[in-house]
């Protein structure tokens, strides 16, 4: 019961971080400016921490992809980040089954 409400909640973060992808890829400037909106640059306490983190869980990988073309010009900004969109889809995939791999055995161990 519980590994199945894990297994949404893998699917929910890789899910999200695709769906990222494909705002960044749309709406480049849009999307890294609310994400560097939505974080603090220099977190004082826990409160800021966990902002940062969680929203570096759900839109990290995007963001730093986004980072990693800023200096292309627009068409080649959007072939590097179909790239990184196409690379990322096989790791979630990888991740997926590794992660889903770990939790059948842990239910078949109980």
């Amino acid at each position: 019961m519980m590994t199945e409400l894990i297994r949404y909640v893998i699917l929910a973060i890789l899910a999200s971080q695709a769906a990222y992808f494909f705002a960044i890829f749309f709406l480049y400037k849009v999307m890294m400016d609310w994400y560097e909106w939505s974080t603090f640059p220099k977190p004082s306490n826990i409160f800021e921490k966990t902002v940062n983190f969680l929203t570096a869980l759900i839109f990290g990988v995007a963001y730093w992809a986004g980072l990693r073309v800023k200096i292309k010009n627009w068409f080649m900004k959007r072939v590097y980040l179909l790239g990184y969109v196409f690379v990322y889809i096989i790791l979630a995939v990888i991740i997926y089954n590794i992660l889903n791999a770990i939790l059948k055995y842990i239910e078949m161990s109980f």
